[in-house]
């Protein structure tokens, strides 16, 4: 069943000019005249830094105090639930496998209470690293019956959809009115957003599961044919490309003037020529790093968080014995936050220090974070297979 919701009393994000001073990610921001601050996309930005610069409630002086505020729960037979994106204090997320109405579906729930809005189901499941992307007035979501979905974002409505040649695991990116999302066809997709019609596609030569970084015109794309490729984002157009030692496992990550991924280890690219800045020798990772104040945070596939210069690649510090990641760390006024496979499932760390300040729940499977206006969601299978999608505030307020 669809539910209706008037968005007419949502608050809208407004931004005017900010003189720059203490700039919590690097670079510039702009001053917010709203309630809610959005997190769009996957690692919040199409450059997914995934650094939100506009949270203020949780800081590593209060962040121990994170509480469970709601949860929702899917269906048993080994569900569980996408990374999530926030816009206008609505959360959209990705519930997978399992049986039931909520499974294999995309759901907007309200993001203080839970509550859900609409739901959208497909006719395969999707997938549990796939996460959705806010345009104007729709909602974009690939899935593993080779379809990228646009739905309108106040009914779950069917907008328009799009037939690649293969399952869709990357979380597509939204810049300029054009929708980039990669195939497990071997391509690399630049969509119309308001009608889904191809402008151009590119051929890698292996499955393009990781997301697209989008920065100054762009188009920075990773394959398992070992390669890190940056595309003109109008034409498609082949700038230059990059082979590592391994397949990119990670979404490229783009912050002053480099593209950082994650393969057999972490590469620093220049982002004007692909020449290699600095690599970092970390295990294998699928981590898309998160960048903030000239740091950059990436987890290991072998439970370890390292806080790198971003200019140099110099280790600031590490913290072991986090679990499994599979996921992306992201960072909100001085915390990062991780989850991973094992325990603890969820933790927030001292940016500067890497001192752990909060963790929580021993489950199976996790989810990417998301932390906007004062709460952190996440979702996660259980070891019953039951999936669960959960909000934390401060004191579960």
């Amino acid at each position: 069943m669809k539910l209706k919701i008037s968005f007419g009393a949502m608050v809208v994000l407004l931004t005017t000019s900010f003189a720059t001073a203490q700039i919590p990610c690097g670079g510039t921001i702009t001053s917010v005249a709203t309630l809610f601050v959005n997190w769009p996309q996957f690692q919040y930005d199409a450059a997914h830094t995934g650094c939100n610069p506009y949270e203020s409630v949780l800081k590593p002086s209060n962040v121990s105090n994170l509480a469970l505020k709601w949860e929702h729960k899917g269906e048993p037979g080994g569900s569980g639930f996408s990374g999530s994106v926030v816009a206008n204090g609505v959360l959209y997320a990705i519930a997978y496998g399992g049986h039931g109405d909520y499974t294999s579906s995309l759901g907007a729930l309200n993001a203080a209470t839970g509550t859900i809005l609409w739901t959208y189901s497909t006719t395969e499941p999707f997938d549990n690293l796939t996460a959705p992307a806010i345009g104007k007035g729709l909602v974009y979501v690939g899935a593993s019956d080779n379809n990228v979905n646009a739905l309108d974002i106040k009914t779950g409505a069917l907008i328009w959809q799009y037939a690649t040649s293969g399952p869709i695991y990357s979380p597509p990116t939204v810049v300029n009115d054009v929708v980039y999302v990669g195939s497990e066809d071997e391509n690399v997709y630049a969509l119309n957003a308001a009608t889904g019609a191809v402008i151009w596609k590119y051929a890698t030569g292996g499955k393009v599961d990781a997301s697209q970084a989008v920065v100054n015109g762009i188009v920075y794309a990773g394959s398992t044919d070992n390669n890190v490729y940056a595309l003109n984002a109008s034409t498609g157009q082949l700038i230059w490309s990059y082979t590592m030692g391994g397949s990119a496992l990670s979404a490229p990550s783009v912050a002053s003037g480099k593209v950082y991924v994650g393969s057999d280890q972490v590469y620093a690219l220049n982002a004007s020529t692909g020449e290699l800045v600095w690599k970092y020798p970390t295990p294998s990772t699928d981590s898309t790093p998160a960048f903030a104040k000239g740091v950059l945070y990436v987890g290991s596939n072998q439970g370890s968080v390292y806080a790198l210069n971003a200019s140099t690649g110099a280790l600031i510090w590490s913290q072991d014995s986090l679990g499994f990641f599979q996921h992306s760390p992201v960072v909100a006024n001085g915390v990062v936050y991780v989850s991973s496979d094992d325990y603890p499932a969820f933790s927030a760390l001292d940016a500067g220090t890497g001192a752990l300040l909060w963790s929580s729940y021993n489950v199976n499977y996790s989810s990417s974070l998301t932390v906007v206006n004062g709460m952190v969601y996440v979702g996660f299978q259980d070891f019953d297979e039951l999936g669960h999608l959960y909000a934390f505030s401060l004191n579960g307020q």
